[in-house]
């Protein structure tokens, strides 16, 4: 009786032991599929916003995306950027210090520990927070919901910024501030 009992604690031991490894190994395959559905969606996200001219130097200039602060990405925001256009300019990505150092970017992606965020209506640039870094919220702040990438629009920060965000955009949010 002893022995069987000691058997079946030990077996559970190793249960419990194996499906905690296992959850282990599976953790950064989520977060490399997750940020690579977010990569996915940043580039993306770059044909459905409308940016003011004088926001490139001429019509040859490339639409910029920006990473500052942790970067989370590894290398699947260049793969999803490579040979993409939007409105006809090539996508190139950045990673500047801070966000002060963001000058020129279109897209701005502000990870874990990426400082103060930009002042909506400073410059026009689309502002992406993520929930899994932090509570502030840009003008596309992601989030996960039932086990998918998702995101909230501010609207009325986006206008003040001078972008236009388009309503195809809109209908995949979760939500929609001011709109």
């Amino acid at each position: 009786m002893n022995l069987e009992r000691g058997s079946i604690l030990a077996l559970a031991a190793l249960v419990w032991s194996l499906a905690l490894q296992c959850l282990a190994a599976t953790t950064p395959l989520q977060t490399d599929l997750e940020y690579s559905v977010k990569a996915n969606y940043l580039v993306r996200f770059a044909a459905f916003v409308e940016w003011p001219s004088q926001s490139f130097a001429d019509s040859r200039s490339p639409m910029v995306i920006c990473v500052v602060g942790r970067d989370p990405f590894n290398d699947a925001l260049e793969r999803a950027a490579h040979a993409q256009t939007a409105y006809g300019r090539p996508l190139a990505v950045r990673r500047p210090g801070t966000v002060d150092a963001a000058a020129g970017c279109h897209i701005l992606y502000v990870g874990r520990g990426g400082g103060a965020l930009v002042p909506s209506g400073q410059r026009p640039i689309l502002l992406v927070t993520d929930g899994a870094v932090s509570s502030d919220r840009g003008m596309i702040h992601f989030v996960v919901s039932a086990d998918r990438v998702r995101f909230h629009i501010d609207l009325q920060a986006a206008s003040r910024s001078r972008l236009s965000i388009s309503s195809r955009l809109l209908n995949l949010a979760l939500s929609v501030r001011g709109g």
